[in-house]
């Protein structure tokens, strides 16, 4: 064991991921679950970093205080690895599709070998089946210790996993490098496990919490910071880039939430950015792969994609109230989600951006018209 090198690895670890949560506070100032999760492994992470230095110093060492450190010390890292890797899927999992019913219906099922894990590692304190010192308190490692590695290589592929099938619903996500973040990871348990005497394990989590940390930074300049969808900076981008492509048969749909100030002036302000999340959500999951979906203004939406006929657009417009319906029944929120929804298909020939806009905003107004008719 290189005391000097555990040293090393531990305090840039915890050097990153403290300037990290320092730098990244007004970002997670925002109280969305992703970033409370982010910020739980951010800080366990942290702590271990110290912790794993205690106890390598502590191996070896006569006398009941660096017995106990040793002890709890280890008894910490375990319980740590199998908690991140849980919070990272549930990362994962709300930053891709923003639902707290996901999470309780999936995670209590998903979460199983993990709380399975803890259990071991507190068990271990009293009956030695993960880890054990002896009578030098010398840390040994006993063979069930790779079962934690194992699961954990599972979650992280389960992650992976997530990302894929999302993408190939909902086309690629951007601003979330999920190998730079499992890559050093992986590559730091499997050396760990192999090795014994070297500490790579959270100098690893580390880098990997950090290469996410920068991809927000990228994010928070391009998305809305309510509903995660892209933001009008992003769309300006997005539409100067389709429209200097005269092949490419450009559509969009505008999208308004019908008696959003009825909601907000019922429930509160709170449970109103509450059902513009429920609108992105819906949106998101209802659109085409490779559309993108952009919060515009206030409680208005756009849909742009490439490629668009009447009759696609048309296919878009009924899978979205098709999503709306089924959010509705099955929710269980306070309010009832209505859209307005009006397409256009841009003509570089005979359309500006203006234009298009203008047609888009026009055609959402004629059905928002007659919805606010029907209901009086």
């Amino acid at each position: 064991m290189n005391l000097q090198a555990v040293a090393i690895a531990d305090f840039m670890g915890f050097l990153m991921l403290i300037a990290m949560l320092i730098s990244s506070h007004v970002r997670r100032s925002a109280k969305r679950d992703e970033f409370r999760i982010f910020t739980m492994i951010a800080i366990m992470s942290a702590v271990a970093c110290v912790v794993d230095f205690l106890v390598f110093y502590s191996d070896g060492k006569e006398g009941p205080l660096f017995r106990v450190i040793n002890l709890l010390g280890n008894t910490y890292c375990f319980i740590t690895n199998p908690v991140f890797v849980v919070g990272w899927c549930m990362y994962t999992d709300l930053k891709l599709y923003k639902s707290r019913a996901r999470i309780r219906k999936r995670y209590k099922y998903v979460s199983i070998p993990a709380f399975i894990l803890i259990f071991a590692a507190l068990l271990n304190m009293f009956v030695p089946i993960v880890f054990y010192m002896d009578e030098s308190n010398v840390y040994h490692r006993l063979p069930f210790s790779y079962v934690f590695y194992i699961v954990e290589f599972c979650y992280m592929l389960y992650s992976v996993a997530l990302v894929h099938k999302y993408e190939e619903r909902y086309g690629k996500v951007r601003f979330f490098p999920i190998y730079l973040m499992i890559g050093p990871i992986i590559v730091g348990c499997v050396l760990q496990a192999i090795f014994y005497g070297i500490s790579l394990i959270w100098i690893s989590l580390a880098i990997g919490i950090t290469a996410i940390y920068m991809s927000m930074q990228n994010e928070f300049s391009y998305l809305d910071t309510l509903t995660g969808l892209y933001n009008r900076a992003y769309l300006d981008y997005l539409l100067e880039s389709h429209s200097k492509d005269p092949g490419s048969h450009m559509g969009g749909i505008m999208i308004d939430v019908d008696f959003f100030k009825k909601i907000n002036d019922t429930f509160g302000h709170s449970t109103g950015d509450e059902a513009l999340i429920d609108c992105a959500r819906v949106i998101t999951l209802s659109k085409p792969d490779k559309a993108m979906a952009v919060r515009f203004a206030g409680d208005e939406f756009i849909l742009i994609m490439k490629d668009s006929t009447d009759e696609f657009m048309q296919k878009v417009i009924r899978d979205i109230r098709d999503e709306v319906d089924l959010f509705n029944d099955t929710e269980g929120r306070q309010y009832k989600l209505s859209l307005s929804l009006g397409y256009a298909l841009y003509d570089p020939e005979k359309d500006n951006i203006d234009s298009f806009f203008k047609h888009m905003d026009d055609n959402m107004y004629e059905e928002k018209i007659r919805k606010h008719a029907k209901r009086e």
